[in-house]
């Protein structure tokens, strides 16, 4: 008897031998993706550091089209249901506004797709926690320069901030500043999807355009000389393009260059890889968000959580969102994991390692660095 207890220690301590060194056998990667995973810091860091901002970032946002019927039958706050404890829960959240918001106005002669929406789905905006849009898009004066005047005054009134457009040139390419905790984030945006008289001048309303570069970054630099932060969007690539091309992919690292600490990008209406680079981060393409989508590609997209200090990204967070009857839901389960993955394969050739983790994804940006410098 006492031979066997013996011989059941001896195979117990083994045991528990093979699991310790199994554990000591994982190897550093894995060691940070567990840190990675379970800290999940955005929204707590903030509360105690004073150089951190976080920002949550979507795609476009069109109360026009086949969205304005669902707004009339369930309500302006019904498309933001989901996400909106997200957005709110951040420093700083941030959408591409796709219409003209607006009573005033006439659609362009000529152009195929006019976007307008009702004048009080901006106070849906305002619930839900968006701080800031862009009008840098082929939409924004789609009923003219009466409605794209008409919506900063209606965006003004709920102390909802824009970026890419204004009343005259200067203004267009101005900075919309937001302040957090003595920190200040400076918001530019430029389309390059440009329809006959969109451009801003010195005497009519319009947007912010990037074709003369020069002008561009030396508004980025510009911004960063005066601001903690500088976030520039672009309206930019080709429509249902899951790869961002040459000419995105220049203009975003001159950007960072110049004094970009993120760059968000939107247009294809289908999500793009992200990429980090010189510990900035750049979404190519965000997607849609609050839309009608024709097709199902275009009804797959994310939001995107940035944790920033003042040496770059600290950490990205990723959640999946589905849009269903123009509202985007979040994604759980298998379906999460399934579209994190997708995202993953966009974004790796870009040289972007994005972790899945339940039901979101991860971008840290300072193992990223700690694992290039090895």
């Amino acid at each position: 008897m006492r031979k066997f207890i013996c011989v059941s220690v001896i195979l117990i301590y083994g045991v528990f031998l093979f699991f310790l060194a199994g554990c000591a056998g994982k190897s550093s990667s894995e060691s940070e993706e567990v840190k990675l995973v379970s800290l999940e810091p955005f929204f707590s860091l903030k509360k105690t550091a004073n150089r951190a901002v976080t920002i949550v970032a979507a795609g476009d946002v069109n109360f026009g089209d086949g969205v304005t019927p669902i707004l009339s039958q369930m309500g302006i706050f019904w498309p933001w249901e989901d996400v909106n404890e997200t957005f709110s829960s951040a420093d700083i959240a941030f959408v591409n506004l796709e219409c003209a918001v607006s009573s005033k106005g006439y659609p362009v002669a000529g152009k195929e797709f006019t976007f307008r929406g009702p004048v009080d789905s901006v106070k849906g905006l305002k619930k839900a926690g968006v701080d800031v849009v862009s009008l840098a898009n082929n939409h924004s004066k789609d009923y003219g320069k009466e409605a794209l005047v008409d919506t900063m005054a209606n965006l003004a009134a709920n102390q909802i901030a824009w970026c890419g457009a204004g009343n005259d040139l200067n203004e267009a390419y101005y900075p919309a500043v937001l302040d957090i905790r003595g920190n200040s984030v400076a918001f530019l945006a430029f389309t390059s999807i440009v329809p006959a008289g969109w451009t801003a001048t010195e005497k009519e309303p319009g947007c912010a355009i990037p074709w003369n570069r020069k002008k561009v970054l030396e508004a980025i630099q510009r911004a960063k000389k005066n601001h903690d932060f500088v976030v520039v969007s672009y309206h930019w690539g080709v429509e249902l393009a899951t790869s961002p091309n040459g000419e995105q992919v220049s203009l975003a690292k001159l950007s960072i260059d110049s004094g970009a600490d993120l760059v968000l990008g939107h247009h294809p209406h289908v999500a793009q890889g992200l990429q980090l680079y010189k510990n900035r981060l750049i979404a190519y393409s965000l997607g849609n968000f609050i839309f009608s989508p024709p097709r199902e590609i275009s009804s797959k997209t994310l939001l995107l959580s940035v944790l920033l200090d003042e040496k770059g990204v600290v950490q990205a967070k990723i959640t999946p969102v589905r849009i269903r009857s123009c509202k985007p839901i979040v994604m759980r389960g298998d379906e999460a994991v399934t579209w994190l993955s997708v995202l993953k394969d966009y974004s790796a050739p870009l040289g972007t390692d994005l972790k899945i983790s339940g039901a979101y994804g991860y971008i840290d940006a300072r193992a990223a660095n700690v694992s290039q410098s090895r």
